[in-house]
């Protein structure tokens, strides 16, 4: 593309990335700070709010500020001609900007960046030039890709929908502390859990209190990949049957059957692509230390990129309140960057979890919905115990939703601390 016919749509882009309001302050890990010099990818799951969050952090920088959304159709086939032609359109602006002064700071923002081809040269020679750079894709892959490729410069934020705390903002519902709560005010956070877990953290379902957005997320997940060159019908059935059981393990053979994909490579490539566009996640299972490593054949479990896709694409569907439950959970671990996986063996326990870049055990973790039935307080602590006991912890936590107490079990020679805590309140740590 030529300097001419880019130049309109360039500064379209300006006008729509410099126009947005009421931004919703993110909590990812790491801190979203412009600081350092590193190249920045946002990696994230389409709708949940990549574009907003570099808005965010655009209007606190300062310098020239330049936007390209390279999701763009027009933007196809730019070619490197079309490329020279942006890095000029950027001079211009720097020149028109600030006059003679060639000294002040160049960001770039550039949304779905995996849409351009050859773009790591490119954003390499960039950088290498003195710009500082933001990048986002709603492709999981890129994550490896892009440190493989920018070693020792880069900087992954990993952003995923609403966390609890950020719906409350969104709903402008003052105050997140919970030491000094009151009846009442636990009630009141209590009902709006209740309505985040039921619809799910993406920001247009919660500004609109309308699931049907999450619907049309998934639907677009399908088209693409049609485009790409699955088979749609199949990739639907798989899909489906995964997210209506989440938070549960599956077999290859039930999945050959529920989707009709009859090869299980094809089986596994599907899944790949399920997890590359953040609509599934795969959780290995852990029993000793010396099984931390993911491998295709470990077996696994699998959950929803979002808790609101359940009644999304399958409304009719039998609610399993605990298996959604669990889901959520799920989320708010990996929100925090933990490393983690489910323990089996005599007893089951939810999450057994690493901190970031640790190969040690730090935590266990057992979700319970209904921790006041005798026969499932029994199940849940067993099954923490048994962890904790593998693993060497004194501490666990059960996760309720709304039941809170210390629990003391005897447990070989020592005794064990279980702390049962209402998962909204944790949520709001």
């Amino acid at each position: 593309m030529q300097k001419l016919e880019l130049l309109p749509l360039i500064l379209n882009h300006q006008t729509f990335f410099q126009n947005f309001s009421d931004l919703i302050p993110r909590e990812i890990f790491p801190c979203c700070s412009e600081e350092g010099s590193e190249i920045k990818l946002i990696s994230g799951p389409p709708h949940a709010g990549k574009t907003s969050l570099m808005s965010q952090i655009a209007s606190n920088l300062d310098g020239v500020k330049f936007y390209i959304n390279f999701e763009d159709s027009r933007l196809q086939g730019i070619g490197s001609v079309g490329l020279q032609a942006i890095e000029e359109i950027v001079a211009e602006i720097q020149k028109k900007e600030t006059g003679e002064n060639r000294s002040s700071r160049i960001f770039y923002f550039f949304d779905e960046i995996h849409n351009l081809p050859g773009w790591e040269n490119w954003i390499d020679r960039l950088h290498k030039q003195g710009a500082e750079i933001f990048l986002t894709s709603s492709k999981s892959k890129l994550i490896n890709e892009f440190s493989s490729r920018f070693a020792g410069r880069y900087k992954i934020l990993k952003l995923f929908p609403f966390s609890f705390r950020e719906y409350l903002r969104i709903k402008g519902n003052g105050t997140l502390e919970t030491d000094f709560l009151t009846p009442s005010r636990s009630d009141e956070l209590l009902c709006m859990f209740l309505q985040y877990f039921e619809k799910g953290g993406f920001p247009d379902v919660i500004k609109n209190d309308d699931i049907r957005f999450s619907k049309e997320y998934f639907e677009e997940g399908m088209q693409k990949a049609a485009a790409a060159g699955y088979d749609i019908q199949k990739l639907k059935k798989l899909a489906i049957f995964l997210i209506s059981n989440m938070a549960s393990e599956y077999s290859v053979d039930t999945l050959k059957k529920v989707s009709g994909i009859e090869s299980e490579e094809l089986i596994n490539t599907y899944l790949d692509y399920l997890e590359d566009i953040f609509l599934l996640y795969r959780i290995p299972k852990i029993n000793s230390l010396q099984e931390s490593g993911y491998k295709k054949d470990t077996p696994c479990k699998i959950y929803a990129g979002d808790t609101g896709l359940f009644k999304a694409v399958y409304p009719d569907y039998p609610d399993s309140l605990g298996l959604r439950f669990e889901n959520l959970v799920l989320l708010e671990l990996l929100r925090r960057e933990k490393q983690v996986f489910y323990f089996q063996n005599k007893k089951e326990c939810d999450f057994v979890i690493k901190e970031k870049n640790s190969q040690k055990i730090s935590s266990a973790v057992q979700i319970s919905v209904c921790f006041g039935n005798p026969t499932a307080r029994e199940r849940e602590t067993l099954g923490l115990t048994e962890a904790m006991d593998e693993y060497g912890l004194k501490e666990g936590l059960i996760l309720t939703m709304d039941d809170e107490e210390t629990v003391k079990v005897e447990s070989k020679d020592e005794m064990k601390i279980i702390t049962v805590k209402s998962v909204w309140k944790w949520m709001l740590e």
